[in-house]
């Protein structure tokens, strides 16, 4: 097995700059990844001064927008963007700010996709499995609870 080089102040300073050309990344997810190329942790506090200094990482603006990737594109409940966001080393404070720019309406996305999830079959095993994928993208059972609720009215009344 090859020895990793270890990385000069001026190259992981350039790897870094490297990787946030590609895309943003939080403060911890980039530490990580210059950890395992070979960088000197001793020079994380300048790299990471330097990098705030011209506003290359900013893990607010980071947050705000990941967390609106997420509940756009992705789909996910505000319990699945809190454990995306931690996850990214996000401290609570911005998670918070994060949470208050999202859209509260999680409910009308929520009857869409069970809809199309249950797409008219309402037997037990399916409704569970419905119930399992829902908690998991990180809505709250009382949520999945009134859209499945709903969903099968809806179904009734055709």
């Amino acid at each position: 097995m090859t020895e990793k080089k270890e990385l000069t102040k001026s190259e992981a300073k350039d790897k870094a700059l490297r990787l946030l050309g590609f895309r943003a990344h939080s403060e911890k997810e980039l530490l990580e990844k210059l950890r395992r190329a070979g960088a000197n942790p001793e020079d994380f506090d300048e790299i990471v001064a330097f990098l705030k200094e011209y506003n290359f990482i900013n893990d607010s603006e980071y947050a705000r927008r990941y967390a609106k990737d997420l509940q756009n594109l992705k789909r996910y409940g505000k319990r699945r963007i809190i454990l995306e966001l931690k996850n990214k080393g996000i401290s609570e404070e911005d998670i918070e700010n994060a949470l208050l720019e999202l859209s509260e309406d999680t409910e009308d996305v929520l009857l869409l996709l069970v809809r199309k999830k249950l797409s008219g079959n309402f037997d037990r095993k399916n409704i569970d499995r419905a119930f399992r994928y829902f908690a998991y993208r990180g809505y709250d059972f009382d949520e999945i609870k009134t859209c499945v609720e709903k969903v099968k009215e809806e179904c009734q009344e055709e």
